[in-house]
């Protein structure tokens, strides 16, 4: 019954991308370093990315909908999940929750220290769902310009080092472009998570927000 679900979540989810029009690209190997038609391929012609979209959009529905069981379920069962403000990934300070944490993370009243504020370093104190609210789901990732497979389009002062930190993970990154409004096409946003292998299976260990940064 359950592989019949995700044969049918997997079906559904390329269709989905064959018709939506946002880009979805994946890097082979190191993107920077090769020519700009070889660093990326459409993602119809790699099916197995497949897998790991199909966990992003499962992540992505939870994260919409407040639901908390439905996020544990898609976490890392001995890693968790960890929370980072910025692009830069700091295994120190960086909030973990584990599953049993995630189950009512939206339900949570309590204040959790989360990081720093850029540009003035003050501590980032706040409930999950004023964390969701400023730091997750601040955009709609739901509607982005572009989805990258490893292959992260967003490039602000701050350091992104997420390759680093997760070298067995795979990032899906959920890109907004900038208004035509904003400030100097300042006003960009992303929304990278990021994915290991676990006895076959696809799971989230880490939620990164990037903007801008002074």
């Amino acid at each position: 019954m359950a592989r019949n679900k995700m044969k049918t979540l997997t079906t559904l989810l390329v269709l989905i991308l064959t018709t939506l029009t946002f880009e979805v690209v994946w890097a082979k190997g190191d993107a920077t370093s090769m020519p700009a038609s070889e660093s990326v391929t459409p993602v119809a012609d790699n099916p197995a990315h497949t897998a790991v979209l199909a966990a992003a959009s499962a992540v992505m529905a939870a994260l919409r909908a407040h639901d908390g069981p439905g996020l544990a379920t898609l976490a890392h069962p001995r890693k968790g999940v960890r929370f980072s403000p910025y692009a830069s990934v700091d295994t120190n300070t960086d909030k973990v929750f584990s599953r049993a944490q995630l189950k009512g993370f939206w339900d949570d009243s309590r204040r959790y220290a989360w990081g720093a504020y850029d540009g003035s370093g003050d501590p980032i104190e706040l409930t999950p769902q004023d964390y969701y609210t400023r730091f997750i789901m601040d955009r709609d990732f739901s509607n982005p310009k572009r989805i990258g497979i490893d292959d992260d389009r967003a490039h602000g002062n701050t350091i992104n080092n997420a390759g680093k930190v997760y070298p067995e993970g795979t990032r899906i990154e959920f890109y907004v472009a900038a208004s035509d409004e904003g400030a100097a096409g300042l006003d960009w946003a992303a929304l990278r998570l990021v994915f290991e292998p676990y006895q076959g299976r696809w799971y989230l260990v880490a939620v990164i927000h990037d903007e801008w940064t002074t």
